[in-house]
């Protein structure tokens, strides 16, 4: 299924029924059958507003087949809520989370279909207008707040990743310490050891540094296998050292 952007829709899937003109001229009575339905509010416009049946085909077409897609596989986040029995409020930040918002503000954003800081953000043109003085203002805020908090996620997943480098730099230093290499397996009179390396599921950064730690050199060009086969011969060595000492 492909995926497409609604940040700037506010989509509700409900219960609703449907008189059966058919069964109900069978009958004599009444006859009305259950129906899933869907509203779809454009943010900052209150006054546009869809509703139609859910299993109904919408405009959009699937791009590899060409077929209307329902609203409910157009909508997946909000009609997967609403099976189970759980409200959706859109796929972004609540804007309870924007410190910038009175109460006040919040309330009336979200009556005019805005419920997210995503949506905010892409507001312009007419619809931003409809939110009235200090609306610009705010979707700048909005947009600046979601580029410090994409920056902060970046710097924790940088932070991260150092901190599991540092610690494999760290248990190398320690093995080598104390005279264990890496490879425990005996070398025969090849170089190269015919047992699966144990570099092999290393990364390529940490082949490199622990091949500068233990005095090798390691071209910045050369690719994973040849990294292994050099990080391979080199431990090779120290095995041999180890044992002649």
């Amino acid at each position: 299924m492909p995926e497409f952007d609604f940040k700037h829709l506010a989509v509700r899937f409900f219960n609703d029924s449907k008189l059966n003109k058919r069964k109900t001229a069978e009958q004599g009575r009444a006859i009305y059958d259950d129906i899933e339905m869907v509203e779809i509010r454009t943010a900052g416009d209150p006054k546009s507003t869809l509703v139609a049946p859910a299993n109904g085909p919408s405009s959009v077409r699937h791009p590899d087949t060409n077929q209307r897609l329902t609203y409910a596989e157009l909508h997946e986040g909000p009609y997967e809520a609403f099976k189970k029995g759980q409200k959706f409020i859109g796929s972004g930040t609540p804007l309870k989370e924007l410190p910038f918002l009175t109460e006040a503000r919040r309330k009336e954003l979200e009556a005019a279909n805005v419920y997210t800081a995503e949506a905010l953000a892409g507001l312009d043109g007419t619809p931003l207008q409809r939110l009235g003085m200090g609306a610009r203002e705010l979707k700048n805020q909005a947009q600046a707040w979601l580029d410090k908090a994409a920056g902060t996620a970046d710097a924790t997943k940088l932070a991260a990743e150092n901190a599991a480098l540092s610690d494999r730099i760290t248990q190398l230093e320690a093995m080598m310490n104390t005279g264990v290499t890496v490879h425990q397996t005996e070398v025969a009179d090849a170089d190269i050891p015919t047992a699966p390396s144990p570099f092999e599921d290393w990364d390529d950064d940490t082949i490199r540094l622990w091949i500068e730690e233990q005095g090798g050199k390691a071209h910045h060009k050369a690719g994973h296998d040849k990294l292994v086969q050099t990080a391979d011969e080199l431990n090779a060595q120290l095995a041999k050292a180890s044992e002649a000492a």
